[in-house]
């Protein structure tokens, strides 16, 4: 398995859980851009892009990734629920198929995600901690001013 990012300190944590865990030889870290990424095509069977295609824009991010995946392989995106028609379009255009989708309400972010993350950051009070979760604490600010922009979509897709 190989988990990359440009963000060396996030990799930084998952490699002290990855180690707490025994996943050394598992689990590979690497701090690269997606871009500059190098793999064989068709090498993955399962990708996991983690709002990855909403930073770096669905339609020129999805034929990059799905051209690593082998025939029939999985790639599970989680992204922005916006211009969803459009999202399943590219998908079709580029010998996918949509297996399914799930629709997150905003709601879920501030259960399963924010709600922990703040209470952890401000209980520990420690600096590094909001340092690295500095945008996630911009995030839970943006989130109580207004939640409605934070519904969010998986979309499971196999590659044909």
């Amino acid at each position: 398995m190989t988990a990359i990012d440009t963000d060396n300190s996030a990799l930084e944590w998952l490699q002290k859980k990855i180690i707490s865990k025994k996943l050394e030889k598992k689990i590979t870290t690497i701090n690269v851009s997606f871009f500059d990424f190098k793999s064989d095509p068709g090498f993955y069977d399962i990708i996991l892009a983690e709002g990855f295609l909403n930073i770096i824009g669905f339609e020129p991010g999805f034929p990059e990734v799905v051209n690593m995946l082998k025939s029939n392989g999985y790639f599970i995106i989680h992204d922005e629920l916006r211009e969803n028609e459009k999202k399943c379009e590219c998908i079709r255009k580029n010998r996918c198929e949509l297996i399914d989708s799930l629709f997150l309400d905003e709601k879920v972010w501030w259960n399963d995600y924010y709600k922990q993350l703040d209470n952890e950051i401000n209980t520990v009070k420690n600096g590094q901690l909001a340092d690295l979760f500095s945008s996630d604490l911009k995030e839970i600010e943006y989130y109580k001013q207004d939640p409605s922009p934070f519904k969010s979509i998986y979309y499971i897709v196999r590659k044909l």
